[in-house]
């Protein structure tokens, strides 16, 4: 394994990205970007103009900003179209976030009408990459001290930050196609699809674009597993060639070895599955919710936040973490639990070492005069979004109402649910179906429970009368009241009548559903 010079093929860990997005990013007008965990999208503007758009992408809602010569009472003017069918004025608005979703969603969107020609290519149909073997994996030095390994078809990149904290994925991905209820219900098994479309359509080219993904070394979907796990062991052994960060390095080390085990590594599993793109019209648009709250942070469950040219990015989990960007190709992290305390890994270009500052939010730097952006500020906004995250977190005891894409999910489940037979649908997708299954067997096991407690006191409630009375009366045993005693076959009949309904009332929800 080598690691060569990639002077030729310049890239930029912080620049890689759409250009719609670069655009976005780098516009004045553009006070914040926030995609939420539904991968809905709302843009703030310095004009008090705010847009919106729906998970699946396939619509939007601009409120404009207000009209100084019109009373202060009147609404503001909205507009709600479909995104690939928007007018020239909105265009330009919805490319740069679309690109932005697409930088952090699991899946992109891409209407070709929104596509710059320069932008669109032909590939096969076949999305699956092969990786490099560990053995001859040779990797690329970006000149920001990025990590490059490039795919054998040449059709994917995997680029590591120079802090070993953060990666990039860029592809070749097809673009948005139409698709029907029943085609979204078979497409649950990507494998069996691509088997399919291959037999029909062999060697058939269609049209694509390339998209950029950002991930977190410490949140990423499987398919990313191998190739990340060969650019961190070139990132280990470049970092662990400096003295003072052998620790680190030997720490990075056993991290990827925990990751996979690469001297022991099948050809498919160094094959990825490219995500595919969303279809062309969503198939659940009466799903689509629009947040009325003009918030500075919405009391929402927040994934992406960009903000002044820092992205904060959250972490799920049992504890949350936030993990800012500020654009320099380090990166700032809250430790766990301990959410007051913060780590700043910070590369050195020259030395190749990454080294750790550690911040407490009651005692960070003061800003110097010329620095790049101010510490101060960043972990303070940093804390308070993740602040703002726990608190709406905290009510959402049972689910909350389904988006666009989780009721596609939930479709494409009861509708067929004989597609995942063999295994043959993708791990991510098996994971949200059998974790939304889960939760809500557990919720109606809970609500039985309630039901069956109350049942059984409501059917009892003479026995809590009779020795109520007996104590008044002091009559000498309960033997004496009018109500026959309870014996164990009445209290089984009346749970197996309360099962019976509940069984019932699911099923007829069921078929609704499914209507």
């Amino acid at each position: 394994m080598t690691l060569t010079d990639a002077s030729s093929r310049c890239f930029d860990f912080q620049r890689v990205s759409c250009p719609g997005s670069l655009k976005m990013e780098t516009d004045p007008s553009v006070s914040s970007m926030i995609l939420f965990e539904d991968e809905s999208v709302d843009v703030r503007y310095v004009n008090g103009s705010q847009l919106q758009v729906s998970p699946c992408g396939g619509e939007f809602l601009l409120v404009k900003a207000s009209d100084p010569s019109l009373h202060p009472l009147q609404p503001r003017e909205r507009v709600r179209q479909r995104t690939r069918f928007t007018i020239s004025s909105y265009k330009e608005l919805m490319t740069a976030a679309l690109a932005f979703r697409n930088k952090y969603a699991s899946r992109p969107y891409l209407p070709q009408e929104l596509v710059p020609a320069e932008h669109k290519m032909s590939f096969s149909i076949d999305s699956d990459v092969m990786w490099p073997e560990f053995s001859s994996c040779e990797a690329e030095l970006g000149p920001g001290g990025e990590t490059i390994i490039r795919s054998e078809e040449g059709r994917a990149t995997l680029m590591l930050s120079p802090s070993g904290e953060e990666f990039s994925i860029e592809f070749q991905c097809r673009l948005s196609q139409f698709q029907n209820h029943q085609q979204s219900a078979e497409s649950f098994s990507r494998e069996a699809d691509r088997r399919a479309s291959r037999q029909q359509h062999p060697g058939a080219m269609y049209q694509s674009t390339t998209v950029v993904q950002h991930h977190s070394c410490f949140a990423y979907a499987p398919m990313w597993r191998y190739p990340l796990s060969l650019a961190l062991h070139h990132w280990t052994t470049r970092v662990s060639q400096s003295k003072e960060v052998a620790a680190v390095g030997s720490g990075y080390s056993a991290q990827a070895d925990r990751k996979i085990n690469m001297s022991d590594i099948s050809s498919e599993e160094r094959r990825s599955c490219l995500p595919q793109a969303l279809g062309l019209t969503c198939l659940s648009p009466h799903r689509h919710r629009w947040k009325s709250k003009d918030e500075d942070l919405p009391a929402e469950l927040m994934k992406v936040m960009w903000c002044q040219g820092v992205t904060y990015r959250i972490l799920s989990g049992a504890v949350a973490v936030m993990e800012v960007s500020p654009g320099d190709g380090s990166v700032i992290r809250s430790n766990g639990v301990l959410n007051t305390y913060f780590t700043h890994h910070r590369p050195e270009l020259q030395s190749g070492r990454v080294k750790e500052i550690s911040y407490h939010l009651n005692n960070l730097p003061p800003d110097v005069v010329g620095q790049a952006y101010s510490i101060c500020s960043i972990v303070n906004r940093a804390s308070r979004i993740l602040t703002c995250y726990d608190q709406a977190k905290q009510p959402l005891t049972l689910p909350a109402t389904l988006s666009c894409l989780q009721g596609t999910i939930e479709g494409r489940h009861f509708s067929k649910p004989a597609v995942l037979e063999g295994n043959l649908a993708p791990v991510e997708h098996q994971m949200i179906v059998t974790e939304r299954q889960e939760n809500l067997s557990d919720i109606v096991a809970a609500e039985v429970e309630k039901i069956q407690r109350f049942n059984f006191l409501l059917e009892n409630s003479h026995l809590q009368r009779g020795e109520k009375a007996c104590v008044e009366q002091k009559c000498p045993s309960a033997e004496e009241g009018t109500h026959e005693p309870v014996s164990e076959s009445s209290i089984a009949e009346a749970l197996q009548r309360t099962s019976k309904a509940i069984q019932e009332i699911d099923a007829l929800v069921s078929a609704t559903t499914l209507t």
